[in-house]
């Protein structure tokens, strides 16, 4: 379900206080008023400059990845092309997070679109050893699809009984690494303009293998309209691309199938048509590696 995003007036009087003692004078704001999170995304315009404010009360439930997001974004090395955290504080129990702002639009991932070069390039960019000491490993997240993947196979193993075998070889070993990952590689975090692409939101930033997600990013490119061939020659376009074991990645796309299937049925109801799409992408890569 969706939740009513804080807006810049839900801030207590202090935290708006501090955000415009380093930005000046807010002087005009967009912000989102619902969405899957219930923390302040808003990008704030001052006289002559603009920034994006992310911020949250420390005892709700989406402060742990803001928590990420502040850490990655203050380990991220030069030359990854992201907006940079330029201040950040916590004040009257506020997580408070002020970045640059990321001009662009959100890439457009379709079959022949003018923005994968920029993409690619970004994806490869992003691809350097993980600077931040203790990164949780994508084998976190990568287990979280298992489960929903098994718990789909369990209530329905008739429906879904050739991609059992797919999922029972995901070898989580393969996963692990000391490669920075982004692991939410979408079109809404792929922001391009001109012939560059920024990385946004690195709430869920972490550490794994350095293919992992270009992996990831292949089903959004078949959802977008790319036929299984070609989003593996996108993905052929990033080098680290060349290490991604075959079964693995296979096994990955049975498990990332089942994961939206079952997300179609269990999960938020105005998400259930896009997680049908996503499934359906996934299923089409599925039939791809294997036919």
């Amino acid at each position: 379900m969706t939740v009513r995003r804080r807006q810049w007036a839900d801030l207590p009087g202090p935290a708006r206080a501090a955000v415009e003692e380093q930005t000046g004078p807010v002087v005009d704001i967009w912000s989102a008023e619902v969405g899957l999170t219930s923390g302040l995304a808003a990008h704030i315009t001052t006289e002559g400059a603009a920034f994006f404010v992310k911020a949250a009360p420390a005892a709700a439930p989406v402060a742990g990845h803001l928590l990420r997001e502040r850490t990655a974004n203050q380990m991220l090395p030069p030359g990854i092309p992201a907006p940079r955290l330029l201040w950040t504080d916590d004040v009257a129990g506020w997580h408070l997070l002020v970045f640059e702002h990321a001009p662009g639009r959100e890439a457009d991932l379709a079959s022949g679109s003018p923005h994968i070069s920029a993409v690619v390039n970004a994806v490869a960019a992003v691809s350097v050893p993980c600077p931040w000491p203790g990164a949780p490993s994508i084998t976190g997240k990568i287990t979280s699809l298992l489960r929903q993947a098994e718990a789909l196979l369990a209530d329905s193993p008739a429906e879904y009984a050739r991609y059992g075998p797919l999922v029972k070889a995901l070898d989580m070993d393969q996963f692990d690494g000391a490669t920075l990952l982004h692991a939410d590689l979408h079109a809404g975090n792929l922001l391009v303009d001109g012939d560059r692409c920024q990385v946004v939101d690195w709430s869920m930033a972490c550490r794994g293998a350095p293919w992992s997600d270009t992996a990831l990013l292949v089903s959004r490119l078949i959802d977008a309209g790319h036929t299984p061939a070609e989003a593996e020659a996108v993905a052929a376009r990033v080098p680290a691309w060349s290490s991604a074991p075959v079964d693995t990645v296979t096994a990955l796309a049975a498990t990332r199938t089942l994961f939206a299937a079952r997300m179609a049925e269990t999960g938020p109801r105005h998400l259930r048509a896009k997680r049908l799409r996503t499934a359906a992408a996934c299923q089409a890569w599925v039939e791809y590696r294997t036919s």
